[in-house]
C-alpha cells in the first residue's frame, strides 16, 4: 500500500490520508486523474481510525451554539467532564475561544442548520452509493441512531433538537421508556427515554479507511506512507511543488485534507486558519453476539455507544490540550463511569479488556468545516475542521472537491464552508508576503 516517492510529479497530490483524504482522492480516481496521497503516518490511522462511526444527518446543529458556551463554563476545568481545556498560555486558543463566543449564537445556528444538515444528507447518499457498489466493505449499517436521556435537562436538550428536526423535515421520533428494551436487546438501562433519528446509519471506520486504501492502491492511486510535508514551493498565484523530506513532488493541483495538522502546514504558505485540534477518546471491546445494533449518544455525558459486529465501542470527550495525543487516564475513567450511568449490564470488568484509543478532531470556532479552493491561489485546495462530523461528511466532501478540480459545479453549495470565511484580507496579506519571499528552487 505504501511506495517510495520515485515518480515525484502527479496531477493531483493530497496530504493528508484520513477518510477526507482517501474519500477524495476515490472520487477522482473514478474520473480517471491520476492521485498521489501522502500521509506522515499511516494511511487511515489518525483521527478516522477508532471514532463512533456515526453517519448522523441528525448532527445538524454546527458545534457553535448558545447551549455549548452556557455548558462549557461549567465543564471546562473538570478533567472528568465532555469539555475540557487543559489550562496553559496559548494565544492561538484564546483568540479561537473568543471567536467561537462571538459564532455560538441562535441566530448563526438558524442561519446554517439548513446548509450543513444538506452537506449531511448528500454524504450519506453517497455512502449508501459506495456500499452497493460493493467496492469494499466497510460494514454499512442504516438502522438509525438513538438519543437516550436521563435528566430533565437532557429532556430538554432533546426537545429542542426535535423542534429543529421537525422544522428541517428530518425525521425523528420519541422512544419512551417503556420501549426501550427493544433497541437495546433488553439490557437493562437507566434512561428515561430517548429521541430515535432512522434517516441515520454507522459504519466501522477502521475498516473503512483501511478497506478504501487497499481498493485505491489497486486501482493505481500512490499511496505515500510516513512522508510529512515539509514546505511548498510557490511561483505566482501556484503551489507548483510539494516538499517532502529532501525532495520535491510536483502537482498541478494539491489539496490539503491533513487535519488538525493543517493550520500549521498553510501557515508555510500565509494562510491563517484558525483551527484547535479537540481530542476524543474510545473504547472498544469484543463483543461477540452482539445484543442491538443502533448506535445510542448518552446525552447528558455526550458518549456514543456503537455495535459493530464483534465489537461495541465507547466513543466521546472533547478536550482542547493541543496537539499531543498522550492518554488521559482520568477522560477514560469518564467515559466508562458516564456509560455505567445508562447500561449498567455492561460492566466494568468488561470494558477494562477494551483497547484504548485517541484522536485528534480539527475544529473551526465557528463549527463548520472549511471546504474549497483557496482564494487567489489558482491550484490549492482545503479540506479540514470537521470536528465531529468528519466520517459523516466524509464523502460528500471527497466529491464536492473532486468536482471542484474537475472544473464541475459542486452538487452541495460550498458558500458556507468556504475557505476566507473567517479573515480574508488577512489571509490574502499573509499570502502575498509568502509570495513574495518564496523563491523558486
Amino acid at each position: 500500500m505504501s511506495e517510495t516517492p520515485e515518480n515525484l510529479s502527479t496531477d493531483v497530490l493530497i496530504v493528508g490520508g484520513g477518510i477526507i483524504g482517501l474519500c477524495t482522492a476515490y472520487y477522482l480516481q473514478q474520473q480517471g486523474v491520476s492521485v498521489m496521497v501522502v500521509d506522515q503516518g499511516a494511511m487511515g490511522e489518525g483521527s478516522s481510525f477508532a471514532n463512533a462511526g456515526l453517519v448522523a444527518p441528525s448532527h445538524f446543529i454546527p458545534l457553535a451554539s448558545p447551549g455549548v458556551i452556557r455548558k462549557g463554563l461549567r465543564w471546562m476545568l473538570n478533567p472528568e467532564s465532555p469539555f475540557y481545556i487543559k489550562p496553559r498560555l496559548d494565544v492561538d486558543l484564546f483568540s479561537w475561544l473568543w471567536k467561537f463566543r462571538h459564532y455560538a449564537t441562535s441566530a448563526y445556528v438558524n442561519r446554517h442548520k439548513k446548509p450543513l444538515k444538506e452537506f449531511l444528507e448528500y454524504s450519506y447518499q453517497l455512502f449508501e452509493a459506495l456500499h452497493q457498489s460493493n467496492a469494499f466493505d466497510f460494514e454499512w449499517t442504516p438502522h438509525g441512531l438513538l438519543m437516550v436521556y436521563l435528566t430533565e435537562g437532557g429532556r430538554r436538550d432533546l426537545e429542542y433538537l426535535h423542534q429543529q428536526a421537525g422544522e428541517l423535515e428530518v425525521p425523528a421520533e420519541w422512544v419512551s421508556a417503556e420501549r426501550l428494551p427493544k433497541f437495546l436487546g433488553h439490557i437493562s438501562t437507566t434512561a428515561r427515554g430517548g429521541l430515535f433519528f432512522p434517516g441515520d446509519a454507522h459504519l466501522d471506520p477502521g475498516k473503512f479507511v483501511k478497506g478504501m486504501a487497499d481498493f485505491l492502491s489497486r486501482k493505481g492511486v500512490r499511496l505515500l506512507e510516513h512522508t510529512a510535508v515539509r514546505d511548498f514551493r510557490v511561483q505566482g498565484n501556484r503551489v507548483e511543488a510539494v516538499v517532502v523530506n529532501d525532495v520535491e513532488i510536483r502537482a498541478s493541483r494539491v489539496v490539503v485534507t491533513a487535519g488538525s495538522w493543517t493550520a500549521a502546514l498553510v501557515a508555510r504558505l500565509g494562510i491563517r486558519l484558525p483551527l484547535q485540534p479537540a481530542k476524543g477518546y474510545s473504547i472498544t471491546f469484543p463483543w461477540e453476539k452482539p445484543r442491538f445494533t443502533v448506535p445510542l449518544i448518552l446525552t447528558e455525558t455526550k458518549i456514543a455507544v456503537t455495535p459493530f459486529r464483534q465489537q461495541l465501542r465507547f466513543a466521546g470527550t472533547l478536550e482542547l490540550a493541543g496537539l499531543q495525543l498522550n492518554i488521559n487516564s482520568r477522560r477514560v475513567r469518564a467515559i466508562r463511569k458516564g456509560v455505567q450511568r445508562y447500561l449498567p449490564d455492561i460492566g466494568a470488568s468488561e470494558t477494562s479488556r477494551g483497547t484504548i484509543w485517541a484522536g485528534l478532531r480539527p475544529c473551526t470556532p465557528d463549527g463548520l468545516p472549511v471546504v474549497g479552493r483557496v482564494p487567489n491561489f489558482s491550484n490549492l485546495w482545503l479540506a479540514t475542521g470537521h470536528a465531529m462530523i468528519g466520517i459523516s461528511l466524509a464523502t460528500g466532501t471527497g466529491k464536492a472537491i473532486a468536482d471542484d478540480i474537475l472544473g464541475k459545479t459542486p452538487e452541495i453549495d460550498l458558500q458556507p464552508f468556504r475557505v476566507d470565511r473567517f479573515q480574508p484580507r488577512l489571509c490574502i496579506s499573509l499570502r502575498m508576503t509568502r509570495i513574495k519571499t518564496n523563491k523558486p528552487r
